[in-house]
């Protein structure tokens, strides 16, 4: 099983708690890391958001949670992740954070030198080895359908 689908599993029955924000804000932060939340990213962040939240959210509902991020994301993205690590008290909570982010990161099939700076700082951020980061990536990688 992937990290990201541990993440689900984990927090499919969650109600909205800080470590589920936490990790709704990862997936924002990485969509908007390149400035181009576009439709194949907002289609797997309402994806995601919905099963993170454990139906506490319904898909009519995530566009009153991207306005609230959008009212955070004004701190700057380096405050804003200052503030995940803390909501997110196990390590491997802080993994499936990094995993569901990088999946919005891949989501477009095009990953830009925004977005990897983002996956490094990401990853510095919540105290995960680069090697560890890496390994999650590879993971994340394999599960994406080859192009023909």
């Amino acid at each position: 099983m992937s990290t990201v689908d541990e993440a689900k599993k984990e927090l499919g029955t969650a109600t909205i708690t800080p470590k589920t924000e936490a990790l709704i804000e990862a997936m924002y932060i990485a969509a908007n890391a390149d400035e181009d939340f576009g439709a194949k990213e907002r289609e797997h962040f309402v994806r995601n958001v919905v099963g993170i939240g454990g139906g506490a959210i319904k898909p009519e509902d995530v566009k009153a949670v991207l306005l609230k991020l959008k009212g955070k994301a004004k701190e700057g993205r380096a405050a804003r992740l200052k503030t995940l690590g803390p909501r997110l008290p196990r390590p491997q909570d802080k993994e499936h954070a990094f995993a569901l982010a990088c999946s919005m990161a891949l989501a477009d099939g095009i990953v830009l030198d925004e977005e990897k700076q983002f996956v490094d700082e990401l990853a510095a951020s919540l105290g995960i080895p680069q090697e560890r980061a890496d390994m999650i990536l590879d993971e994340l990688k394999s599960l994406e359908p080859d192009e023909e």
